[in-house]
């Protein structure tokens, strides 16, 4: 029941692609947050691994609260992950065994607090979207693109986090229509000016993923039966 237990939560960790053992770190502090069985308590990295091999391992604690004898029952393990989540011989992943190794408790564990996230992170910040509409509404015919990235960086709302930052804000001018874009394919901001006034583009994500239209000034710009889903 124990080894079940943090295989279990180690098969489930995957929340998306990640090369650094901090970040299933955080996500098995977070699952494990209201179990009353398994605890995260260590991890490790492999600083010599390479993309596709195992580069870390978390240590667990499971305590099986009822046995035979009435006492609980405590054992430790520790699974490895690599880029697609746990890391397995082929066909082992619904082997219990495969996913979480016996490893002796260590006399001192405890539930770790995760490891702290200092990375930065882009976003488009609350507000962001109005001062654009703003910008662009009240944009002189002869502004230029760099005039109007100057007026949205020079006014942008400073974002809710200290981690965060805003992402590069860009624009073009054609023929006196403005196209403007910040932001990725998860979070994207386009507006145009054109002959009808201002608009915010709601674009498909598939459309604005990297190798297809993307996140940029002259996507904007395209016309409409060009920036609806392809399926």
């Amino acid at each position: 029941m124990a080894r079940k237990a943090v295989a279990d939560v180690a098969r489930g960790l995957y929340h998306g692609p990640t090369d650094v053992i901090d970040d299933y770190a955080r996500w098995a502090d977070n699952d494990t947050q209201h179990s009353s069985v398994v605890e995260l308590i260590g991890y490790e990295p492999y600083p010599s691994a390479v993309h596709g091999e195992p580069f870390g391992v978390l240590l667990f604690r499971a305590t099986v609260p009822r046995t035979l004898d009435g006492e609980p029952h405590v054992a430790c393990f520790e699974s490895e992950f690599d880029f697609w989540g746990v890391a397995t011989e082929p066909g082992e992943l619904s082997n219990d065994t495969a996913v979480a190794h016996d490893i002796a408790c260590p006399p001192d564990a405890e539930r770790i607090p995760p490891p702290v996230d200092t990375r930065t992170v882009h976003v488009v910040p609350d507000g962001a979207e109005e001062l654009v509409v703003d910008v662009l509404t009240n944009a002189p015919s002869t502004a230029s693109a760099d005039d109007i990235v100057a007026e949205v960086v020079e006014r942008m709302p400073r974002p809710a986090s200290e981690r965060e930052v805003a992402f590069d804000p860009g624009a073009t001018v054609v023929d006196g229509d403005i196209g403007f874009a910040m932001g990725d394919a998860d979070d994207c901001l386009l507006v145009k000016r054109d002959i009808d006034g201002v608009k915010v583009l709601n674009v498909p994500r598939i459309l604005l993923q990297s190798g297809e239209l993307g996140c940029i000034p002259p996507t904007a710009l395209r016309p409409g039966e060009q920036l609806r889903s392809p399926h």
